[in-house]
């Protein structure tokens, strides 16, 4: 029988982008990735095995069919695998959207790190990684959207990796704002701008054509939210951020 995982915004996946489109997209961040930080990362490529084939060719399937509509044949078809080979490395497809979800949110991460350790100043840092989160958001289109939706959903597998992934940033941006101020802030601060960018990112995605003027303007709005929210407590008149 074929695995199901629930999603009811398979539809609005964008269908006019192809399976290359999405692979190379990927491939894009990984190669900026990779010469950007000498730490070795692990990060499957095309070429080197099947396990590698099936999570790059099933991008562009996952992105053009949505979850539900996506078959392990599907996959299969994509890798040119056999059914006894994906086996071997997966239980299922949403296994497979899993692995693709944590090789994003790895690179994604990745890229942050790079931010916290060149940033001089915390405002160029929280707005650096703005910058980055959208631009990042927008290469991948119709999968990140997909994906984001499918990990806010609490009863999905992808779920506990988008939390992960959240607290992950959510360290950084707080080792980056002790290193600077001397103190830590509540969490919850920047858990609050995490998920404000995590949403507009989706609005962006789904609501409009996403060209780069409307990036632009996403990401300007977010810069001078985070921004603020950031340097609030030494602004004049703005209550001070919450500590812990």
């Amino acid at each position: 029988m074929e695995d199901v995982t629930p999603s009811s915004e398979q539809n609005i996946i964008d269908r006019g982008h192809d399976d290359t489109h999405f692979m190379d997209a990927l491939l894009k961040e990984t190669e900026r990735e990779r010469g950007d930080d000498t730490t070795e990362l692990n990060f499957p490529l095309p070429g080197q095995g099947a396990k590698s084939d099936v999570l790059f060719n099933a991008i562009g399937v996952f992105a053009r069919k949505g979850i539900t509509e996506t078959t392990v044949q599907d996959l299969l078809e994509a890798a040119s695998i056999s059914r006894r080979t994906f086996y071997k490395y997966f239980k299922n497809k949403v296994d497979v959207l899993e692995s693709i979800y944590k090789l994003a949110a790895e690179l994604l991460t990745a890229r942050f790190k790079s931010e916290r350790k060149n940033a001089s100043s915390l405002t160029e840092f929280v707005m650096r990684c703005v910058d980055l989160y959208f631009d990042y958001h927008a290469s991948l289109g119709p999968l990140v959207r997909m994906m984001t939706e499918e990990a806010r959903r609490t009863d999905s597998p992808l779920s506990q990796h988008r939390e992960a992934l959240i607290k992950q940033i959510v360290e950084l941006f707080d080792d980056k704002y002790h290193e600077v101020e001397g103190r830590h802030l509540d969490p919850l601060v920047h858990y609050a701008l995490i998920w404000s960018m995590e949403s507009a990112s989706i609005n962006l995605l789904t609501n409009t054509n996403c060209t780069q003027d409307e990036v632009d303007r996403y990401k300007g709005v977010m810069r001078a939210v985070a921004a603020r929210v950031i340097s609030s407590g030494l602004a004049e008149g703005c209550p001070d951020l919450p500590s812990r």
